[in-house]
């Protein structure tokens, strides 16, 4: 069943996007009703960044006598499902409320009851430094700013920054330079890569330096994907525009092949989602067949990126990430540490109808080269439609923006064995009996032994031996039948990570194809694609 964000998103709605609006005293004397609270737009995640300098005076009038009617439109449009953050800067920084499930009331009672304009000294203020501290959650250490900014911000909401302010940015030492200029566009970028759209209202309280600051407004609108405003010199329009802002629900549907026949659908129907066709490794930017990495050299992994998918249209905004572990079964993910990913890189791109192709450079690739890889889709118009958990194959089971490739290919001669290995975890939080299962797609006529290593084989035996195809060979090893076979009950605790080695022998040429995978309760937790290719000699 379909989170209904997605659904919400395809009712038509009015939009400001990558826009530069005049508000004008008569449109804003009969603003259009902003629709937000007639569409469910799904999880919604805000964060209010706002100047509270004595210039602002207006806009926060302005924004007091709005508040109650953009917070209940929030709530409308998320169905109830949302997360508040209120930071207000000067020269320093001030986290009133860190992003928390359902925390409409504190944000409004302090906007409305307590929120002043005063002080500040002269412009410019620290308009970036207070994004820096939302978008990047820091802590107030070394920094002056009151408290961290550590709410979650949730990977599938839809993610929203609402700046306003009247100043150019300056840092902490309120003084405008070249270096700060570059600190903003640092920020949209940040912002990009973690899908947050910034949307911003700039108040020309003076015009002095508008020619300035309003290039730098309009970047960190086009490109995170938000809009902004000009407002009125007395800050009227100021809440209208981020009732318009906060309404924008579009959504697109960029998404990646959990097998050939996914659809893009999700949860995904087709059972194993770690043979994504969509990732492949190649020697260099030119496309290819794919290679195994190859160890201590520069090598690109091209990810295909596929719109419209059928939850939404229109061109993508995101960014792709990129993340190898060793090859094998039931990884963990986690949001802030990558769990058992470890981070290769990133590229932020657009994508339009149609097939892109992104091509990320995977450098100092470390032995043995035996890698699954995964790609996740981080956009602010496309965001993960089920939130993501410790399980990586249920997350790229549940979300079309995650890919999984678990292929591997082991190269010999006939009679000469050829190692790979298989790694299995246990990312489901507790103790589990995990199986290991040996399937033949394309039989190898001779034979798999797979070697389970000292601790996993006495966790193997100590659980009764268990197993069908399987007979030992050696103190820790075991032979497998070449077409089906299983290692049953084998005793793994949470975060626990254990490397087998598989011995391949081939008595034929030929290519052969051979599927491990790790399961628990019947559920497949990630397997490998091992792709053997013997030559005659």
């Amino acid at each position: 069943m379909r989170i209904s964000h997605r659904r919400g998103a395809l009712l038509a709605v009015a939009v400001m996007a990558l826009s530069t609006v005049q508000l004008t005293p008569a449109s804003i004397a009969a603003p259009a009703p902003a629709p937000a609270a007639a569409t469910r737009c799904g999880p919604l995640d805000v964060a209010f960044v706002l100047d509270d300098t004595g210039s602002m005076g207006g806009a926060i009038t302005n924004l007091k006598a709005g508040i109650n009617s953009i917070v209940s439109d929030v709530v409308a449009a998320s169905g109830g499902d949302y997360q508040l953050g209120l930071v207000t800067f000067k020269d320093n920084i001030t986290v009133h409320t860190n992003l928390a499930v359902g925390n409409a009331a504190p944000v409004t009672n302090y906007i409305t009851n307590t929120l002043a304009a005063g002080g500040g000294g002269m412009e410019p203020e620290a308009s970036d430094e207070a994004l820096n501290t939302v978008v990047n959650n820091l802590s107030a250490v070394g920094r002056p700013q009151n408290i961290a900014f550590n709410g979650v911000w949730r990977s599938n909401a839809t993610k929203f920054v609402v700046l306003v302010t009247d100043a150019r940015p300056g840092g902490f030492d309120d003084v405008h330079a070249p270096v700060d200029v570059s600190n903003a566009a640092t920020r949209a970028n940040q912002a990009l890569a973690a899908g947050i759209k910034i949307s911003s209202v700039y108040v020309p309280t003076s015009s002095a330096n508008s020619s300035v600051i309003v290039p730098i407004m309009q970047n960190y609108a086009t490109t995170t994907g938000g809009a902004f405003v000009q407002a009125s010199a007395n800050g009227a329009g100021t809440a209208t525009a981020i009732q318009q802002f906060l309404a924008d629900c579009r959504q697109t549907d960029v998404f990646m092949h959990d097998q050939p026949t996914d659809t893009g659908v999700e949860p995904n129907p087709n059972g194993s989602v770690w043979q994504s066709p969509d990732i492949k490794v190649c020697p260099t930017l030119a496309d290819c067949a794919g290679i195994q990495p190859v160890v201590g050299a520069t090598n690109y992994v091209h990810v295909r990126l596929h719109n419209p998918g059928p939850y939404g249209s229109g061109t993508g905004l995101g960014t792709l990430k990129l993340y190898r572990t060793p090859a094998g079964g039931s990884t963990t993910w986690d949001n802030a540490t990558n769990g058992d990913w470890v981070y290769i890189g990133q590229q932020s791109v657009s994508v339009p109808a149609g097939v892109t192709v992104v091509k990320i450079p995977w450098s100092n690739i470390p032995g043995p080269g035996h890698f699954c890889l995964l790609a996740r889709w981080v956009s602010a118009t496309d965001p993960m439609t089920f939130a993501e958990g410790p399980n990586t194959a249920l997350n790229a089971k549940n979300n079309n923006n995650i890919a999984w490739r678990n292929v591997q290919t082991v190269r010999g001669k006939v009679l000469e064995p050829v190692k790979s290995w298989f790694t299995l975890g246990n990312a489901t939080g507790r103790q589990v009996k995990s199986d290991l299962l040996i399937t033949g797609v394309k039989p190898l006529p001779g034979t798999v032994v797979i070697d389970l290593g000292p601790r996993l084989f006495e966790r193997w035996r100590a659980g009764g031996g268990q197993g069908e195809g399987v007979k030992q060979v050696g103190e820790t090893q075991v032979q497998v039948d070449t077409q089906r076979a299983a290692l049953r009950g084998l005793l793994i605790n949470p975060g626990e990570r254990f490397q087998t080695e598989l011995t391949f022998t081939s008595g034929a040429a030929g290519e052969f194809l051979t599927h491990v995978v790790q399961s628990f309760e019947g559920e497949d937790q990630g397997g490998v694609a091992y792709e053997v290719q013997i030559d005659r000699e």
